[in-house]
């Protein structure tokens, strides 16, 4: 390294090292933040209907199971928000997350042409996870200068819909004429928990890197009945629709830069 090059170096380092040098070293953790994180999400979910009857052939039964039980990654980002009290090397508070997720829906479809169920097109819906969730709740960590490693514990609230739905079409036509309800996929709340590391940066900001798994619970088992005008019901005379969710669980990494409001 030539020293016209080392000098640049040190030039462009010094405004960082005085801003790490006029953090408030006596409690640099302590009062209230506000940032922003991106990250990725890998979750796994389970929801499974179909169509029951004792009109319904056992042989053409299969075409009418829908669902699916596997695992999708998504891109998730948002905001956080708290307010930390140090004493010593000690720091707790409480914070709320508020992020958005590149939701997924499953779609299947199935065409029959038979007459019990009746003809037509059978399409269902279902949510493979929230398009958003919000996580409140405690963190502790050990406060070094520049640096605090922590853990955090909290609740998390589903956002969006989060339902699944049969819908069938009779052939030719272009609007659903009934539906059958699958009922919530999983549960709107559930718990997280995970930790993370904080660095500080120049001035008043920090960087953050963070992991948390979250779990939803499953959602309710249901046997639902047509939903529709009266005679689209009535050719689904003796047939319900029953479902069943076994929860959705998520393990979360993000990266957030947050803006301390006491200069810390």
């Amino acid at each position: 390294m030539t020293t016209l090059a080392l000098r640049f170096i040190i030039l462009v380092g010094l405004p960082f090292i005085a801003g790490v040098a006029s953090a408030r070293t006596d409690i640099p953790w302590d009062g209230f933040y506000f940032g922003g994180n991106a990250g990725d999400a890998s979750s796994s979910t389970c929801n499974r209907g179909a169509l029951k009857g004792a009109v319904i052939d056992p042989a053409i039964a299969p075409a009418f199971n829908f669902g699916d039980c596997s695992k999708s990654g998504a891109l998730v980002g948002g905001v956080q928000i708290g307010e930390n009290f140090q004493s010593g090397r000690l720091v707790w508070g409480i914070g709320a997350d508020l992020d958005f997720w590149s939701a997924k829906t499953l779609n299947q479809s199935s065409k029959y042409s038979g007459s019990v169920p009746p003809a037509g097109t059978y399409a269902y819906s279902s949510k493979q996870s929230p398009s958003g969730f919000a996580v409140i709740g405690p963190r502790i960590g050990y406060a070094g200068d520049t640096w605090m490693p922590y853990v955090k514990a909290g609740t998390i609230i589903a956002i969006g819909s989060h339902s699944s739905t049969l819908f069938y079409t009779p052939t030719a036509a272009k609007q659903p004429a009934a539906s059958f309800s699958g009922g919530k996929d999983y549960a709107a709340t559930g718990w997280a928990a995970g930790g993370g590391f904080e660095l500080g940066l120049n001035g008043a900001w920090s960087i953050t890197v963070e992991y948390l798994h979250a779990n939803l619970g499953k959602g309710s088992n249901s046997n639902t009945i047509c939903g529709g005008t009266v005679s689209a019901c009535t050719a689904f005379s003796g047939i319900s629709f029953d479902n069943s969710h076994d929860g959705f669980s998520t393990n979360i990494f993000r990266v957030g830069i947050t803006h301390w409001f006491g200069y810390w």
